[in-house]
């Protein structure tokens, strides 16, 4: 079965031409609604307010007002706007086994060869530099040392670490296995 997770973001990511379609087969929205957000999508493609809310009310129909909720707060805290330790462990988990993920067993690995691992850098000096330059980040906290290993206090439940390069590059990082 697909997770809540994935469902919302493959609708998330439904080509802009799709969506009012999609939301007049798919949904209970109003035609003036379907047509201000076909209008929308239009003018602002990048902020995907048809995409966000065809998964929205798609979800809410096959999974139930609880499980949107929590894939709605999971996307947003991937990125940056919300808070990664308040989601259920059950939603973290499939969001990142759906963001991409690498094992490292090692507890102590420096942050620098995690993001390595990750594949966020290409080498440990990509690393460093990404680090150096502000724009490297473990559960939207900015990362300013590459050469320590994470705080094991800073792992979430399930023993997951987010890393994200830039605003949009994000990797999960299972510790210990």
């Amino acid at each position: 079965m697909t997770s809540p997770y994935a469902w919302y973001q493959y609708f998330v990511n439904a080509d802009d031409a799709t969506v009012p379609q999609l939301l007049r087969t798919f949904t209970f929205l109003d035609r003036e609604e379907i047509v201000a957000l076909e209008k929308e999508t239009a003018e602002r493609p990048a902020a995907r307010v048809g995409q966000r809310r065809l998964a929205e009310e798609i979800t809410r129909l096959v999974h139930g007002e609880d499980e949107t909720r929590h894939v709605i707060a999971a996307s947003q805290a991937l990125f940056g706007r919300g808070d990664l330790r308040s989601l259920p462990p059950a939603t973290l988990d499939a969001a990142l086994k759906e963001a991409g993920f690498v094992v490292v067993p090692d507890p102590s690995t420096p942050v620098a060869a995690l993001f390595r691992e990750a594949g966020l850098a290409s080498g440990l000096k990509d690393a460093r530099r990404t680090i150096d330059e502000g724009g490297a980040y473990i559960n939207n906290e900015r990362v300013t040392s590459g050469d320590e290993p994470v705080d094991p206090g800073r792992l979430l439940p399930g023993g997951w670490l987010v890393l994200r390069r830039g605003k949009k590059t994000i990797t999960g990082v299972k510790v210990g296995g």
